[in-house]
Protein backbone atom coordinates (compact mmCIF):
# COMPACT_ATOMS: atom_id res chain seq x y z
CA UNK A 1 0.00 0.00 0.00
CA UNK A 2 2.42 2.47 1.10
CA UNK A 3 4.97 4.28 3.68
CA UNK A 4 4.44 6.95 6.09
CA UNK A 5 6.86 8.41 8.77
CA UNK A 6 5.93 9.34 11.68
CA UNK A 7 8.52 10.62 14.46
CA UNK A 8 11.55 9.76 12.41
CA UNK A 9 10.20 6.08 12.59
CA UNK A 10 9.05 4.53 9.02
CA UNK A 11 5.82 2.35 8.87
CA UNK A 12 4.25 0.48 5.98
CA UNK A 13 0.88 1.18 5.82
CA UNK A 14 -0.90 -2.30 4.52
CA UNK A 15 -4.95 -2.05 3.79
CA UNK A 16 -7.14 -5.27 4.56
CA UNK A 17 -9.77 -6.96 5.22
CA UNK A 18 -9.51 -6.35 8.95
CA UNK A 19 -11.84 -4.38 11.19
CA UNK A 20 -9.45 -2.50 13.55
CA UNK A 21 -6.29 -0.70 13.60
CA UNK A 22 -3.02 -3.01 13.78
CA UNK A 23 0.47 -1.64 14.47
CA UNK A 24 3.25 -4.65 14.76
CA UNK A 25 6.93 -4.17 15.28
CA UNK A 26 9.19 -7.29 13.30
CA UNK A 27 12.22 -8.71 14.83
CA UNK A 28 14.09 -6.33 12.89
CA UNK A 29 12.66 -3.44 14.52
CA UNK A 30 10.61 -2.80 11.18
CA UNK A 31 7.45 -1.26 12.03
CA UNK A 32 3.95 -1.67 9.81
CA UNK A 33 0.28 -0.88 10.41
CA UNK A 34 -3.15 -3.00 9.19
CA UNK A 35 -5.68 -0.87 8.15
CA UNK A 36 -9.08 -1.56 7.68
CA UNK A 37 -9.55 -1.11 3.73
CA UNK A 38 -11.87 2.66 4.25
CA UNK A 39 -9.39 3.77 6.16
CA UNK A 40 -7.12 7.05 4.82
CA UNK A 41 -3.54 7.10 5.17
CA UNK A 42 -4.21 10.54 7.72
CA UNK A 43 -5.90 8.50 10.16
CA UNK A 44 -3.12 5.24 9.74
CA UNK A 45 -0.63 8.34 10.66
CA UNK A 46 -2.53 9.59 13.56
CA UNK A 47 -2.65 5.83 15.14
CA UNK A 48 0.64 5.46 14.77
CA UNK A 49 1.07 9.10 16.43
CA UNK A 50 -0.75 8.17 19.01
CA UNK A 51 1.40 4.97 19.64
CA UNK A 52 4.87 6.07 19.23
CA UNK A 53 5.54 5.63 23.07
CA UNK A 54 4.82 1.52 22.58
CA UNK A 55 6.61 1.28 19.27
CA UNK A 56 10.04 2.43 20.78
CA UNK A 57 9.53 -0.13 23.32
CA UNK A 58 8.98 -2.65 20.97
CA UNK A 59 11.72 -1.58 19.51
CA UNK A 60 14.23 -1.37 22.16
CA UNK A 61 12.90 -4.97 23.32
CA UNK A 62 13.73 -6.54 19.81
CA UNK A 63 17.57 -4.86 20.06
CA UNK A 64 18.00 -6.32 23.59
CA UNK A 65 16.97 -10.05 22.34
CA UNK A 66 19.59 -12.06 21.28
CA UNK A 67 19.69 -13.36 17.65
CA UNK A 68 19.25 -17.01 16.75
CA UNK A 69 22.86 -17.58 16.29
CA UNK A 70 23.67 -16.88 19.85
CA UNK A 71 20.71 -19.36 20.97
CA UNK A 72 22.40 -22.04 18.72
CA UNK A 73 25.41 -21.19 20.74
CA UNK A 74 22.83 -22.53 23.59
CA UNK A 75 21.48 -25.49 22.19
CA UNK A 76 23.31 -28.16 23.71
CA UNK A 77 22.98 -26.46 27.09
CA UNK A 78 18.94 -26.47 26.62
CA UNK A 79 19.28 -30.14 24.84
CA UNK A 80 20.58 -31.58 28.19
CA UNK A 81 17.81 -29.63 30.36
CA UNK A 82 15.39 -31.05 28.25
CA UNK A 83 16.93 -34.96 28.62
CA UNK A 84 16.41 -34.28 31.71
CA UNK A 85 12.80 -32.92 32.65
CA UNK A 86 11.07 -34.76 29.77
CA UNK A 87 11.53 -37.85 30.99
CA UNK A 88 10.58 -36.89 34.36
CA UNK A 89 7.04 -35.52 33.00
CA UNK A 90 6.29 -38.55 30.80
CA UNK A 91 6.78 -40.60 33.86
CA UNK A 92 4.08 -38.72 35.79
CA UNK A 93 1.81 -37.76 33.32
CA UNK A 94 1.89 -41.31 31.45
CA UNK A 95 2.33 -39.41 28.20
CA UNK A 96 5.33 -39.77 25.81
CA UNK A 97 6.33 -38.32 23.07
CA UNK A 98 7.70 -40.31 19.95
CA UNK A 99 10.32 -37.10 19.21
CA UNK A 100 11.07 -33.79 19.69
CA UNK A 101 13.28 -30.86 18.68
CA UNK A 102 14.55 -27.60 18.87
CA UNK A 103 13.76 -24.82 16.47
CA UNK A 104 14.41 -20.98 16.83
CA UNK A 105 10.20 -19.41 17.09
CA UNK A 106 9.34 -16.17 17.65
CA UNK A 107 5.91 -16.20 19.24
CA UNK A 108 5.41 -19.57 20.86
CA UNK A 109 7.39 -21.26 23.46
CA UNK A 110 6.62 -24.80 21.97
CA UNK A 111 4.23 -26.51 19.51
CA UNK A 112 3.10 -30.33 20.08
CA UNK A 113 1.73 -32.23 16.60
CA UNK A 114 -0.20 -34.88 18.40
CA UNK A 115 -1.20 -37.03 14.95
CA UNK A 116 2.79 -37.84 15.11
CA UNK A 117 3.66 -37.52 18.75
CA UNK A 118 6.27 -34.71 18.00
CA UNK A 119 7.22 -32.00 20.11
CA UNK A 120 9.34 -28.79 19.29
CA UNK A 121 10.58 -26.91 22.01
CA UNK A 122 11.73 -22.79 21.31
CA UNK A 123 15.43 -22.45 21.89
CA UNK A 124 14.78 -19.04 23.43
CA UNK A 125 13.77 -21.44 26.59
CA UNK A 126 17.77 -21.65 27.26
CA UNK A 127 17.35 -18.13 29.04
CA UNK A 128 14.60 -19.54 31.12
CA UNK A 129 14.49 -21.08 34.68
CA UNK A 130 14.08 -24.82 35.44
CA UNK A 131 10.62 -24.29 36.19
CA UNK A 132 9.52 -22.54 33.41
CA UNK A 133 10.93 -25.18 31.51
CA UNK A 134 9.20 -27.79 32.39
CA UNK A 135 5.89 -25.98 32.35
CA UNK A 136 5.94 -25.36 28.70
CA UNK A 137 7.36 -29.35 28.85
CA UNK A 138 4.18 -30.46 30.73
CA UNK A 139 2.13 -28.05 28.69
CA UNK A 140 3.40 -29.70 25.03
CA UNK A 141 2.73 -33.31 26.57
CA UNK A 142 -0.86 -32.01 27.31
CA UNK A 143 -1.29 -31.95 24.20
CA UNK A 144 -1.15 -34.97 23.36
CA UNK A 145 -3.91 -35.97 25.19
CA UNK A 146 -6.14 -32.24 24.34
CA UNK A 147 -6.39 -30.53 21.20
CA UNK A 148 -7.34 -27.21 22.90
CA UNK A 149 -6.95 -25.45 26.34
CA UNK A 150 -10.10 -26.00 27.49
CA UNK A 151 -10.90 -26.92 30.97
CA UNK A 152 -10.11 -30.39 31.14
CA UNK A 153 -6.46 -29.01 29.68
CA UNK A 154 -6.32 -26.77 32.70
CA UNK A 155 -7.15 -29.61 34.99
CA UNK A 156 -4.83 -31.67 34.57
CA UNK A 157 -2.15 -28.60 34.32
CA UNK A 158 -3.30 -27.55 37.64
CA UNK A 159 -3.37 -31.17 38.53
CA UNK A 160 0.20 -32.08 38.11
CA UNK A 161 1.68 -28.29 38.40
CA UNK A 162 -1.10 -26.17 40.68
CA UNK A 163 2.06 -22.81 40.01
CA UNK A 164 1.14 -23.04 36.61
CA UNK A 165 -0.23 -19.29 36.03
CA UNK A 166 3.05 -18.23 37.70
CA UNK A 167 5.42 -19.87 35.18
CA UNK A 168 2.99 -18.82 32.32
CA UNK A 169 3.08 -15.47 33.59
CA UNK A 170 6.77 -15.27 33.53
CA UNK A 171 6.86 -16.42 30.07
CA UNK A 172 4.65 -14.10 28.84
CA UNK A 173 6.69 -10.82 30.00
Amino acid sequence: MGFITVDGIEIEVQKKRVRNLHLHVRADSSVYVTIPRYTTMKEAENFARANIPWIRKQQAKTAQKPDKEEYLLKEPELRSRIEVFLPKWEEITGLKCQSWHLRYMTSRWGSCIPTKGRICFNLQLADKSDGCLEYVILHELLHLRYKGHGDDFKRDLTGYMPEWKQYNKLLRQ
